[in-house]
């Protein structure tokens, strides 16, 4: 009885129907809370795994796996502005590809087109009676009928579009739709920070391989003075495969020089220019650029390194080249002003010879007058002859003829400054084969050198020997011609440096530091070279090798 007036009541109050209508609106309000759960993990999960390293086709295929439960879709297309047209850059999954990537889409058949110009996400359903545009041509290949294009903005700047293409229709609400724009927002930085990334790698790999492939050394330093970064060429000029962590000062500068001049331009936040031979035997022009940061404070340096040893010696050559075609201008006049009058002379001094007789007292005059006349005569033609302009041809030499016409021009120079020359040639030394011109350029170099330091000397006696002969150098025969001298000597890191372009001992106006520098140059282009022995206050002896096969200058 109880129970059925319960249930009378409950018919007349409705509240069993209340019960229901409670329990159905909990249990949708329920799956609403749980489906905006899942697109706000949607949206967590796709920001998570969406990292600018990692290819746009992973990313895509994140996406489309993580929508397909909420939504079933088969294919998701990414396509990017670029140079204000419309490109496919990639789509997933590969099988469904109507459209190769890069595919460029044209404003007036696109329907990509038509989502992004007007800004809006546009659900789309096709069949094949009421195609219009490309992309529904493609697409109805594969069974897509079914597209949602939504536009990516960023910064009110249209980025690209995101189109899911499924075979049947999806109904969408107004959830839905909010959704999707809060995924194109996310999708749509994502994407720009992913290309941003690219264009800052793609530039960061296009400066480092432009930094590789100058020729000339590159090195970037802290503020103290380690090497941080430096290109392929500082490895290779220095010899050493890792220059990072070094100290720029100990590489440049060793013990040479104190303080580093480099420091200079640190501390005044200036570019410097400087030019110091490093490595053995290498002249380089080296700039420095400090860098500054926001507080105009040097926190490093930027030093450019260019080998100028080669264009410093062609020059040095042209140098060479220029005063003997002086000389040989100024010579040709000479020679032919004195030829004249040296012919009348020889030629009458014979004429008195066959007209006076030997028994004629003054004779004897006459041939002195005529070996004077011969004597001026050899020297103009060698005079002649060494200012020509040379020719790289090898021939036959002999380093006593090349000393007898080098003293020819030089000897009295030497001689006037009361030292004295003398000669000790190995009787018959076989002849070499090289460029006489270039022979004779060295023994000057050698003769005036001696000449130099011998006038530094307060001695009276001063001795200039040149000798010949035949010696063995590294295994191998060769003629030698030494100039050797009693003057003043060298100690020995001087002698270390000698044959480095532009170093000299001596006053600017007595010489350039090139002149070791060439001649060693020469013996080397005759496969030989040129030794050094010297000691302080004893005198110094040069001596130039050349083998007996010869070289090719």
């Amino acid at each position: 009885m109880f129970h059925e007036k319960e249930a009378v009541i409950e018919k007349l109050t409705g509240v069993k129907s209340s019960k229901k209508s409670y329990y159905t609106e909990l249990k949708r309000t329920i799956a609403e809370l749980e489906r905006k759960n899942k697109k706000l993990e949607v949206l967590s999960d796709i920001a998570k795994g969406f990292h600018v390293h990692r290819p746009i086709q992973e990313s895509l295929e994140r996406v489309i796996s993580q929508l397909y439960d909420m939504y079933p879709m088969q294919r998701i297309s990414l396509s990017l502005l670029i140079d204000g047209e419309l490109q496919l850059q990639s789509m997933y999954p590969d099988i469904l590809a109507p459209f190769p990537a890069g595919t460029i889409f044209p404003k007036e058949e696109s329907l990509y087109w038509k989502a992004a110009e007007r800004d809006i996400i546009v659900i789309h359903e096709f069949d094949e009676s009421t195609i219009h545009f490309k992309e529904e041509i493609a697409l109805a290949r594969i069974n897509i009928y079914h597209l949602c294009i939504v536009p990516l903005i960023v910064k009110e700047e249209l980025v690209g579009v995101l189109s899911f293409g499924s075979e049947d229709r999806i109904n969408y609400d107004i959830s839905d739709i909010e959704f999707l724009r809060q995924l194109s927002d996310h999708l749509a930085v994502l994407v720009e920070n992913a290309r941003l990334y690219q264009a800052v790698l793609q530039g960061r790999d296009e400066w480092e391989q432009t930094f590789q492939a100058v020729a000339d050394i590159l090195i970037l330093t802290d503020r103290n003075q380690r090497i941080v970064r430096c290109n392929k060429a500082a490895n290779d000029f220095f010899h050493v495969e890792e220059l990072i962590g070094s100290s720029f000062h100990e590489l440049i500068c060793r013990e040479s020089h104190h303080p580093c001049p480099f420091e200079d331009s640190f501390y005044t936040n200036e570019m410097k220019n400087y030019q110091l031979t490093i490595q053995p035997e290498r002249v380089c022009d080296i700039q420095t650029f400090p860098v500054i940061d926001e507080k105009q404070t040097s926190i490093g340096m930027v030093i450019y390194i260019k080998d100028v040893t080669e264009k410093i010696r062609t020059q040095a050559q042209l140098e060479h080249s220029g005063k003997l075609a002086a000389i040989g201008e100024m010579a040709a006049g000479v020679a032919h002003e004195l030829n004249s009058p040296l012919t009348a002379i020889l030629g009458n001094t014979q004429l008195l010879k066959r007209s006076m007789g030997q028994e004629n007292a003054n004779y004897n005059l006459v041939e002195g007058i005529e070996r004077s006349g011969n004597r001026c005569k050899t020297t103009i033609k060698n005079l002649l002859s060494f200012s020509r302009p040379e020719k790289n041809e090898t021939t036959q030499c002999s380093f006593q003829q090349a000393a007898e016409d080098v003293l020819s021009l030089i000897g009295f120079q030497i001689e006037r400054e009361q030292i004295t020359i003398n000669k000790e040639f190995a009787p018959d030394l076989p002849s070499i084969k090289g460029n006489p011109h270039q022979i004779e350029q060295v023994l000057i170099n050698l003769l005036l050198n001696a000449k130099d330091a011998l006038l530094s000397k307060k001695e009276s006696k001063k001795i200039i020997t040149i000798e010949t002969g035949i010696m063995e150098h590294a295994q191998e025969k060769g003629n030698y011609i030494s100039v050797k001298d009693n003057g003043i000597g060298m100690e020995e890191n001087v002698m270390k440096n000698i044959f480095k372009p532009f170093y000299s001992t001596k006053y600017k106006q007595r010489g350039t530091g090139l002149g070791l520098s060439v001649s060693l140059d020469i013996s080397k282009s005759h496969n030989g070279t040129i030794l050094v022995s010297s000691k302080k206050g004893s005198g110094s002896e040069f001596t130039l090798w050349l083998p007996q096969e010869g070289g090719s200058p």
